[in-house]
C-alpha cells in the first residue's frame, strides 16, 4: 500500500530524529570511551598495573589449494590434503584432537598441550598454559552440567594441515555447583542447549597441542544461550548473565541502526 504525502513526511521527519539521537549518542560513547582509555592508560603507567597479554600464534602450516579442472571456486579436498608436508597423518591428528577431549581440554594430562599453547576464543583469552588449566578445571563443568557438548565432525584442515576442526552442539541440565570465579552457582535443573559451535586444535611436530580455538556460534536462532557460545551462553543461559557487553547477547549498534535501518528508509520513502 502507497503511503499517503502526510504519512510519508512523519515517517521521514521520525526516521530522521531517530537516526540523529542514535549517531549523536555513539559520538558520545565513544568519546566517554576515548577519555577513560587515555586515563586508564595514564594510571598504568604511573602504578605498572598495566595488564600485558600473549601475542596469538601466527599460522604455522598451510597447503595450496588445489582445485579441480571444472570447478575452481570449491577445493578438491583429497588432492590438497595428499599434498600437505606436515608430519602427522589426518587419522592421528583427529585421534590426538578426541584424546585431548577425553582429558577435560588437557587439563588432566597437561603434556597434551605444548608448553607455548594459548587458548584463544572469541572474548577471552589468550590464555597460557598454566592459566588455562587452572582456570578451566577450576569451573568444573563436567561436574555441574549433566548431559555433553556433543562434539562431532572431526577433520583436517585442507589448506591448515596440522588443524583439527570440530562441531559442538551441547545439551545440558544444571544438576551441581558450578564455579566461576568467586561465584558458586547452585543447580537450578534448568536445561541449557547450546548453538551450534566451531572448534579447532592446532598441532606442532611432536604431536601437542599448541592452539585451541571455539565457542563460534554459527547459528544463534539454535538453543537457548540467544547465540552465546562457550561457557558464557550457559552463564546465560542460567539467569547469571555476565556484566559486560562482551557477556551479553548481540544487539545492533545504535550506528548500524543508524546507517543500515532509519537512513535508508529515506530514500525508500521518496523514491
Amino acid at each position: 500500500m502507497t503511503e499517503s504525502f502526510a504519512t510519508k513526511v512523519i515517517l521521514t521527519i521520525g526516521h530522521v530524529y531517530c537516526g540523529i539521537v542514535a549517531v549523536i549518542a555513539t559520538y558520545l560513547m565513544k568519546f566517554i570511551e576515548k577519555v577513560a582509555r587515555v586515563l586508564i592508560g595514564l594510571g598504568q603507567n604511573v602504578t605498572g598495573a598495566k595488564i600485558v597479554m600473549p601475542e596469538y600464534h601466527e599460522q604455522r602450516c598451510s597447503t595450496a589449494p588445489i582445485y579441480s579442472v571444472t570447478d575452481k571456486d570449491i577445493v578438491d579436498e583429497v588432492a590438497t590434503k595428499q599434498a600437505s608436508t606436515f608430519s602427522i597423518p589426518e587419522d592421528q591428528l583427529i585421534a590426538k584432537a578426541k584424546e585431548i577431549i577425553r582429558q577435560n581440554i588437557g587439563c588432566n594430562k597437561p603434556e597434551l598441550l605444548s608448553d607455548d599453547f594459548l587458548f584463544s576464543f572469541p572474548i577471552v583469552g589468550p590464555l597460557r598454559k598454566a592459566e588455562f588449566v587452572h582456570i578451566y578445571s577450576s569451573f568444573g563443568v563436567s561436574k555441574a552440567m549433566s548431559g555433553s557438548p556433543n562434539y562431532f565432525n572431526f577433520f583436517v584442515d585442507p589448506m591448515e594441515p596440522n588443524r583439527v576442526w570440530f562441531s559442538s552442539r551441547g545439551q545440558y541440565k544444571h544438576t551441581g555447583d558450578l564455579k566461576f570465579g568467586p561465584k558458586v552457582i547452585a543447580p537450578t535443573g534448568k536445561t541449557v542447549v547450546t548453538p551450534p559451535q566451531m572448534l579447532s586444535f592446532s598441532f606442532n611436530d611432536a604431536g601437542q597441542c599448541y592452539k585451541f580455538t571455539g565457542g563460534y556460534s554459527v547459528d544463534k536462532t539454535i538453543g537457548n544461550t540467544e547465540g552465546l557460545g562457550g561457557l558464557f551462553g550457559i552463564l546465560h543461559a542460567l539467569g547469571h548473565t555476565l556484566p559486560f557487553h562482551e557477556g551479553h547477547p548481540w544487539k545492533p549498534s545504535l550506528s548500524w541502526e543508524a546507517y543500515a535501518k532509519h537512513f535508508p528508509k529515506l530514500q525508500e520513502l521518496w523514491k
